[in-house]
């Protein structure tokens, strides 16, 4: 038995005697006597799906973002599990992540809508990174082909970018167009909604995504719809949204209590207009945690258990709102910084962070947030944006 199967076995022997105890019942066994988890999922958490927008797809409302996930066995253990859409890119591990979601779904690629992601370039050069893809997932056709990391309605009108996709659906390589945002996101929604093109939204989404004083300020002049708000509508109007960093950067629950991550996961399915979630899983129990949360109602007991989460990542996590790109007057990118910061502490990637970090253009890291004795760059969460900055810089630009 290999290290894997073994690791795996493992697992469904702790989960199936977890299950027994809690159901108080004797574990079911298999012909082979291997112990098996008693208490499956109920038939609300297993069967919840939800329509992609007007893509055609109907898909669980948990499904699996791959970006940081190395063995190929835990993404087939999720998709034995009901997982029905797996999300990777290109530049993930430096193109290694599509190789081993490839891996993974052989045999099971009927069973999964799978998207990856392609930047905006000449057509010709998008063209190639989706055949790229194509052989690196070892597929004849992507389900959905994003654009990766869009922040504005310009961008969503890049000629070349439609044709360079309209070129893959019409030959059959690709079925869907989409794209993905980190900041903007406001925009960009709309944006995708007005011009009719993309089908689909990967957008940044979480339980601290409307919070803060500026966002209520924004809101009471009108300024902004907040983040809930359009996704809710733009989701009613047909295009797929799908929600990321839905954890909050997924950090160490604090002690005691309740696990935040299923109760921030029902938080962001309780809004209509989103159709699945793709949080980032590297292990059996994290799948086990999330799909718990599968027909999952948003509850009291899970406020408590945010409240709690959300005092713990308070001063360190950024709500990739975006509201504060382009403020610094040095040009720093700090939006793209302090992202890369969340990757390395709450992630606990630190390839993913350098990576991140290290492909700001020159001049827009946090280099010069050493210089300044006074940040100008004010957020909505408060977060004390110089401090981060420059601990980013310092841990990850060496």
């Amino acid at each position: 038995m290999t290290p894997r199967e073994t690791s795996r076995r493992e697992f469904l022997k702790i989960a199936g005697a977890a299950a027994g105890i809690a159901a108080g019942a004797p574990l079911l066994r298999s012909a082979s006597a291997e112990p098996v988890p008693a208490a499956p999922p109920s038939p609300a958490q297993a069967a919840e799906k939800r329509p992609l927008g007007k893509t055609g797809f109907t898909v669980s409302t948990v499904s699996f973002g791959a970006m940081t996930t190395r063995d190929p066995e835990v993404i087939r253990f999720a998709v034995e599990r009901g997982v029905d859409y797996v999300d990777t890119a290109d530049c993930y591990m430096g193109g290694e992540n599509e190789r081993i979601v490839g891996r993974a779904l052989q045999g099971l690629r009927d069973k999964v809508v799978l998207a990856t992601k392609v930047h905006i370039a000449a057509v010709d050069q998008m063209v190639r990174s989706c055949e790229n893809s194509l052989r690196s997932l070892k597929v004849d056709v992507i389900d959905i082909l994003q654009l990766h990391g869009i922040s504005s309605e310009g961008e969503v009108t890049d000629g070349r970018a439609r044709e360079a996709l309209q070129k893959l659906i019409d030959q059959g390589k690709v079925r869907v167009p989409g794209v993905t945002t980190h900041s903007g996101q406001e925009s960009v929604l709309r944006a995708v909604q007005k011009h009719g093109f993309y089908k689909t939204v990967l957008v940044a989404y979480n339980f601290r995504s409307d919070t803060g004083v500026t966002a209520a300020v924004k809101g009471a002049l009108g300024l902004s719809e907040g983040l809930s708000n359009t996704i809710r509508a733009v989701g009613e109007s047909g295009v797929g949204i799908i929600g990321m960093k839905t954890q909050a950067g997924g950090y160490a629950s604090p002690p005691g209590g309740m696990s935040p991550h299923q109760a921030a996961l029902a938080w962001v399915l309780a809004n209509p207009g989103v159709a699945t979630t793709i949080p980032s899983m590297t292990s059996y129990a994290q799948v086990e945690d999330n799909l718990g949360a599968r027909g999952k109602r948003f509850s009291l007991a899970d406020r408590v258990a945010l409240r709690r989460y959300a005092l713990e990542i308070g001063d360190r996590h950024c709500g990739l709102c975006g509201a504060c790109g382009g403020i610094c007057p040095r040009g720093v990118e700090v939006p793209a910084v302090l992202r890369s910061l969340t990757y390395l502490e709450g992630y606990r990637e630190e390839g993913l962070a350098r990576s991140a970090y290290r492909s700001l253009p020159p001049g827009r890291n946090a280099g010069a947030c050493g210089e300044c004795d006074r940040c100008l760059v004010a957020c909505r969460l408060a977060l004390p944006v110089r401090r981060l900055a420059r601990e980013a810089h310092a841990r990850l630009s060496g």
